[in-house]
């Protein structure tokens, strides 16, 4: 399966020579779009691995662009700005991951950041997934926490015996303890009302 990619570029004959060159790097361009409205609009609602941005666009520079797109999804962000504008729109980008290529474009050095903004879009993207499965389990541990409590409160069992109920009630039931942790919540939740 190839990466997919997301050209921003208003200039036409930069559009085919970028579409060869993020080809050639095992990229499919599956958009192409020349102003940041539009840019973001497809980077939101489809997932690429990365996005090249040519500066400048029709509705300007494209660093907003691509702080916004670095800060709301997982894909790389490349920048192409003019040499005189790199420093300053590196100033401003690169904080937030963006990679920052003055024009003219070196094939091979844009073949090696690509290379670079990929490995880290999927180091990126493993860490985001995991921060998100620690998020869940977390989650899922207050949720089971708070029931350990109310049977605790309600029935004067220890935290242990607490415990070893929901794990006996998932056993018995084949079903996680967090559904366990659920119903205890429900039930108890009743019984205020």
């Amino acid at each position: 399966m190839k990466n997919k990619a997301l050209l921003v570029s208003k200039l036409s004959s930069a559009v085919n020579v970028l579409k060869v060159l993020l080809e050639e790097n095992g990229y499919e361009v599956g958009g192409i779009v020349s102003d940041t409205i539009s840019a973001a609009e497809l980077a939101n609602d489809t997932v690429y691995d990365i996005v090249v941005i040519n500066s400048p666009l029709e509705d300007g520079d494209g660093s907003d662009l691509a702080l916004e797109i670095s800060g709301n999804t997982v894909c790389g962000v490349i920048m192409i700005v003019s040499a005189e504008k790199a420093p300053y729109v590196g100033h401003k980008v690169s904080d937030n991951g963006v990679v920052v290529v003055s024009k003219p474009i070196n094939k091979t050095l844009f073949g090696q950041l690509v290379g670079v903004v990929r490995a880290a879009q999927k180091r990126y993207a493993g860490l985001s997934k995991e921060n998100e499965r620690l998020r869940s389990s977390l989650e899922e541990s207050k949720i089971i926490n708070r029931a350990k409590f109310l049977l605790m409160q309600h029935l004067a069992l220890s935290e242990e015996r607490a415990h070893r109920y929901i794990e006996k009630q998932a056993m018995d039931m084949r079903i996680s303890k967090l559904e366990v942790a659920k119903q205890i919540l429900k039930t108890y939740s009743a019984r205020k009302g």
